[in-house]
């Protein structure tokens, strides 16, 4: 581990106090558990496939290509263009996907990877369609040729596609941030932001320029690359005024260029909408600007329709010339969400159409136009939207849809996700971010439904339940029922049908719920200490077995045993003290632990090394015997988080990361056979770790986000919760619980 000085060791991991109560909410919980009397178990119906959905909705967002309306999946949709042929390309997170002609079918042109660690400065590689590399590509433009133009945003680059998918690097230097000219690589540019092609294949890009000291962005120029790669600035600076806003932080006016959106009309002439004056201009071949709408001066953010000169513009989302070479703006308009404005060939500028009810949870539906952020005129005079939508921080659709000018809105590729709280059987009910699991005795399976703070029920058949609701199991819970639902984290059960839970309140208490009553039932706060890090002494994991004993793991490198009496004691590890090393008890030493589960000999499993970058201790897997000895199965805890199959330290695993404003972390079970299972919710898979160490990942495949049923290793979406019972694992991912018949 490396040797950090103490108070730099604090500052980082003082990084973390945010995460640690989001973090524990999206947690799998170990293996089983309820709050009823136990029952025999009735038979579990055996799915007709190795993978299938067991109950909820798996639409939502991804990488998955497919048929447009029914199995494609997007994520972070960024900028579209369209080619001669019809098919439009479309920048999305680290790929770059399309849409064929006949609007039936979505594809990835190029890219691959899985995500991009915090910190890391480029994502790069040139190659045929899947070996390619991208880095946060915002904009693409397509000659008429058919070749593709990616503005590579965060690795300062100008990448092109060939019709066959081979990506090469125009111009610019892989990871480095400047403004220099010259040709191809001895070329710098700086977070490129918008591209345009005109006839003669030459490249227009927008960026920004920054000031050498400081770092600040002193003006925002547009660049034009030749066919050959050659570089040369077309104006140092497209705006005349800086964006000025209020820093949140120091309520300071802060001021900044942001850079401007570029359009090529038939005639192959530059516009650019400014965001920083609120303008329209064109540009001559020598650079020369001349206005087309708006005027320019300080502070002239507006929603104003009319003559050229009078018209306002409030920021700009997407700009795109229609067949009458008429420019059409996705702007913010006085109330800041979406609308869509023409600009005719003097300047005149009409709105045609602007969101509809976007308060509340309407800001997040499809066809109202609230989450619009980019946009495209199609060939028959339509607009072709991406809509990107969110709700409390998490992704809930991206999708692509067709506007009439008038407003009528249909999908065209993408399936919107479909969260809510309905009960119901399989395919009808709905969860909203759902995550811990844990298996009553008698055969439901409990999930903790994170964004609808609820403790849901799942039949072996599909049923679902909510609890504490007509109906459902336990139609009424006493006690601490508010702290044990709403504000309890993970799950686990014991073999006489009682559920546990964390609930953090200023302090760490377990609750404990028998026969529809919530108790507390032990607290460990005593036990973790104080101090600058005190914040840290949380739990992170929960697990009971079948005699009632329950064990908890820590933040801050202990896990505890907490017998049936509520008698709290250390069960390995040490509190404070962060390493790694295997052993008897206090003897053993761990990072910042995760999950846990118990095997039916009473053997605990943990994940461990949650936060590379707090302790430098890479993810590992970790068995504590019911006598206190620790091993390890399966990692290298000198390594980075990362994705690779292999026998003990040769296998790399990533446990945490924090997306959407959620830290997330790995889920364990184990099986009966003694095979441990891990999710991955960065890179969308479940990894096993076998009796005799060696791993591989039987479910999903890496950097897919989807779903496809059927014979594994299928695909699946960010699984948060695991569980296994008999020859049967259970996952959880956005919306849904689906289920594995295990090899």
């Amino acid at each position: 581990m490396s040797d950090i000085a103490s108070n730099e060791r604090l500052r980082r991991i003082s990084l973390l106090a945010a995460l640690v109560v989001p973090m524990v909410t999206a947690c799998g919980g170990g293996s089983g558990g309820s709050a009823e009397t136990p029952a025999t178990p009735a038979p579990e119906p055996v799915p007709t496939t190795a993978q299938s959905l067991l109950a909820g909705n798996t639409n939502g967002t991804g990488n998955q290509d497919g048929a447009a309306l029914t199995t494609a999946r997007f994520s972070l949709l960024g900028g579209m263009a369209a080619t001669s042929s019809g098919e439009i390309v479309i920048a999305d997170s680290n790929l770059i996907r399309k849409l064929s002609a006949n609007q039936e079918q979505v594809s990835t042109l190029a890219g691959g990877g899985g995500p991009v660690p915090s910190g890391v400065p480029s994502n790069y590689a040139d190659g045929n369609i899947g070996a390619a590399r991208f880095y946060g590509p915002k904009a693409v433009a397509v000659d008429a040729a058919g070749n593709t133009y990616v503005a590579d945003t965060q690795n300062h680059l100008v990448r092109k596609i060939s019709t066959s998918g081979t990506v090469t690097t125009l111009a610019g230097k892989v990871g480095v941030c400047g403004n220099q000219d010259g040709s191809g690589s001895d070329a710098t540019l700086c977070s490129p932001g918008s591209v345009a092609v005109d006839k003669g294949g030459n490249v227009y890009v927008s960026e920004i320029k920054r000031e050498q000291v400081s770092g600040d962005i002193v003006a925002n120029p547009i660049r034009k690359i030749t066919p050959t790669g050659e570089v040369t600035t077309l104006t140092n600076k497209a705006s005349v005024y800086p964006h000025t806003s209020i820093s949140p932080f120091t309520l300071r006016p802060v001021s900044t260029y942001y850079p401007v959106r570029l359009a090529i009309d038939s005639a192959g002439t530059l516009h650019a909408a400014d965001p920083n004056d609120n303008v329209i201009r064109k540009y001559a071949a020598d650079g020369q600007g001349a206005l087309v709408s708006g005027t320019p001066y300080e502070n002239n953010e507006g929603d104003t329709d009319g003559a050229a000169s009078s018209t306002k513009f409030r920021y700009f989302q997407a700009i795109a010339f229609d067949a009458e070479d008429r420019l059409v703006l996705l702007v913010p308009d006085d109330s800041g969400y979406p609308a869509i404005r023409r600009v005719d060939k003097d300047g005149t500028a009409k709105t045609l159409m602007r969101a509809q009810s976007c308060g509340g949870i309407n800001a997040g539906q499809p066809g109202s136009l609230c989450t619009a952020t980019q946009l495209i005129v199609k060939a028959d005079g339509d607009f072709l939207v991406a809509e990107y939508g969110s709700y409390r921080g998490l992704y809930t659709y991206a999708q692509l849809r067709s506007y009439t000018p008038q407003g009528v809105s249909t999908a065209v590729a993408g399936v919107a996700s479909a969260e809510g709280t309905d009960d119901g059987q399989g395919g009808s009910a709905r969860f909203n971010n759902p995550g811990a699991l844990a298996f009553n005795p008698s055969g439901s399976l409990y999930v903790r439904d994170n964004s609808n703070s609820a403790i849901r029920t799942v039949q072996a058949d599909g049923l679902v339940r909510t609890l504490g609701k007509p109906d459902g199991h336990c139609t009424a819970v006493t006690g601490m029922a508010g702290e044990f639902i709403f504000g309890g984290r993970g799950l686990a059960a014991d073999g006489a049908g009682n559920l546990y839970t964390i609930y953090v309140n200023q302090g760490v208490q377990i609750l404990k719920m028998s026969n529809c009553q919530a108790m507390l039932f032990a607290d460990i706060k005593p036990l973790l200490g104080t101090g600058p890090a005190s914040f840290l002494s949380s739990a992170s994991g929960i697990t009971a077995d079948s005699t009632g004993n329950v064990y908890v793991s820590t933040l801050n490198g202990a896990i505890f045993k907490i017998n049936t009496k509520g008698e709290i004691a250390l069960f390995a590890g040490a509190v404070g003290t962060a390493g790694h090393a295997d052993g008897q008890g206090a003897a053993a030493r761990f990072s910042t632990l995760g999950n846990m589960t118990i095997d039916a000999a009473g053997n605990v499993y943990v994940v461990d090394g949650l936060y590379y970058s707090v302790n430098k201790v890479g993810p590992t897997i970790r068995k504590i015997t019911p006598s206190g000895l620790v091993s390890t199965l399966a990692g290298n805890p000198n390594a980075k988080p990362g994705y690779a199959d292999g026998a003990g330290t040769a296998a790399f695993f990533t446990v945490s990361e924090d997306s959407y404003g959620t830290a997330t972390t790995a889920s364990i079970a184990v099986d009966n056979q003694g095979n441990v299972y891990v999710s991955d919710f960065a890179n969308s898979v479940i990894r096993k770790i076998a009796v005799n160490g060696q791993v591989s990942t039987p479910v999903g495949q890496a950097w897919r986000y989807g779903f496809a049923a059927g014979d594994l290793p299928g695909i699946i979406n960010r699984p948060a919760g695991i569980a296994v019972r008999g020859s049967m694992m259970y996952i959880t991912v956005p919306n849904a619980v689906i289920q594995v018949k295990l090899p």
